[in-house]
């Protein structure tokens, strides 16, 4: 048995770590396959015509999609870090889509009145919502997923994204994929 635990240490000294963060000089060699996004429509708060945006009319930006809702704590803290990022990498190419899970209208509003959000916010009717939700796995918030200019979910952050240690990996993945270009092979 002990000789079973050597030879594991071993060969998990000796062999390289294939993480998506081995180095900063790495590019793409070791990414995962990526997801392509699951598309919808909703309504953006604050959107005087009315009409509804799709989540693949972003094609060719960095987008963060981040599911949230008024009520929970974690997800209000992690707002005046994405509006940083947001105003710091919007003119690269760079979005936020605030998706609420479970807000309606007026509680967005009203929330709004209180919390400044400088990045788009999104809602829909409770059984769009539970769809979307069901699609991106939403069991708890806050989620958020980074999209690549290709459309394909490329990194997910099961929680709030807060602190220097989220804050840096998350800003490190937003710069890496804004250098690159749309239909880039990986």
């Amino acid at each position: 048995m002990k000789f079973i635990v050597f030879i594991i240490c071993i060969f998990s000294a000796i062999l390289p770590n294939n993480t998506p963060y081995t180095s900063e000089n790495d590019s793409f060699q070791n990414e995962p396959e990526y997801i392509p996004i699951y598309d919808f429509s909703l309504n953006m708060l604050n959107d005087t015509t009315n009409s509804q945006i799709k989540l693949s009319d972003f094609k060719g930006s960095v987008v963060l999609l981040n599911f949230w809702a008024t009520w929970c704590g974690p997800c209000i803290v992690e707002i005046p870090e994405f509006n940083n990022l947001y105003k710091k990498y919007k003119d690269k190419g760079f979005e936020i889509l605030g998706v609420s899970v479970s807000d309606t209208k007026k509680q967005l509003e009203k929330f709004q009145t209180k919390f400044d959000v400088d990045y788009k916010i999104l809602y829909s009717s409770p059984e769009i919502m539970n769809e979307v939700n069901m699609n991106y796995g939403v069991n708890s918030v806050p989620l958020s997923y980074l999209i690549n200019r290709d459309s394909y979910v490329v990194r997910g952050y099961p929680s709030a994204i807060i602190g220097e240690y989220w804050t840096n990996a998350l800003t490190t993945d937003i710069e890496k994929f804004l250098e690159t270009s749309s239909e880039k092979s990986y």
